[in-house]
C-alpha cells in the first residue's frame, strides 16, 4: 500500500512533465513590435552616448582651449633646452646671450651654444596668456647638464631651463588627446574625418 502511495505522486509528476503543466508564458508582441521596442532602446542609448561624447569634448575644450597642433610626431632634439617666460618680461636675444655668457663664458665663440631661438606660443596656438619659449641649442651634453642645473638669469631674473623634448612631448600628448576626442565626436555625429584630424 505504501508502495502504491509513493508511486502515485511520482506518476502525477511524470504526467505533468509530459503535459507541460505549469504556467504557460507567451509573448503576445509581434516581431515588429519587439524590433521597434529594441530600436527605441538603441536610439535612447545612442543619444545618451552622443551626449556623453559631446560633454567630454566640451570639457576638454574648456580645459585646453588652444593647443599646439602637430602634423606628425615631433623629432627628438636632445641638445635643445627651453626657458619659458611670461610675455610681460619681453626679453631680447641679447638678454639671453648675456645670461648664457654669465653661465658659460664664451658660449657662442667656443661653439658650445649653436643657436638661440624665440617661440611666441600665443601666435603658434592662436591664443593669449601662454608663456613664451626661448630655445637654446647646445653642442654637447656637458653644457646641457650645466645649464639645466644652473638655469639662466636674464636681466637678473632667475628662470629654470627644461629639456625642450619633454615640453614638446607634453604638447604632442595634448594634441593626440584632443584629436582622439574630436574623432570620437565626429564618429558619434556620423561625420567623416576632417583635414584637421
Amino acid at each position: 500500500m505504501q508502495q502504491q502511495q509513493q508511486q502515485q505522486p511520482q506518476q502525477q509528476q511524470q504526467q505533468q512533465q509530459q503535459e507541460g503543466a505549469g504556467p504557460l508564458f507567451m509573448d503576445l508582441e509581434t516581431p515588429e513590435e519587439v524590433q521597434a521596442r529594441n530600436l527605441g532602446r538603441t536610439i535612447k542609448s545612442s543619444k545618451l552616448q552622443v551626449h556623453q561624447i559631446l560633454a567630454e569634448y566640451e570639457a576638454l575644450d574648456r580645459e585646453l582651449p588652444c593647443i599646439r597642433k602637430f602634423p606628425s610626431p615631433p623629432p627628438a632634439q636632445p641638445l635643445c633646452l627651453c626657458m619659458e617666460t611670461s610675455p610681460e618680461y619681453d626679453f631680447t636675444h641679447l638678454d639671453l646671450l648675456n645670461a648664457l655668457e654669465a653661465e658659460v663664458p664664451g658660449a657662442l665663440e667656443s661653439g658650445r651654444v649653436s643657436s638661440i631661438r624665440f617661440e611666441n606660443m600665443n601666435v603658434i596656438c592662436g591664443t593669449a596668456g601662454r608663456k613664451d619659449r626661448w630655445l637654446i641649442t647646445v653642442t654637447d651634453f656637458q653644457t646641457r647638464s650645466r645649464l639645466l642645473r644652473s638655469g639662466l638669469r636674464p636681466r637678473g631674473i632667475p628662470h629654470p631651463l627644461a629639456r625642450h623634448d619633454e615640453l614638446l612631448l607634453g604638447d604632442y600628448r595634448l594634441h593626440l588627446r584632443r584629436a582622439l576626442a574630436r574623432r570620437r565626436m565626429l564618429e558619434a555625429l556620423g561625420a567623416g574625418p576632417t583635414e584637421e584630424d
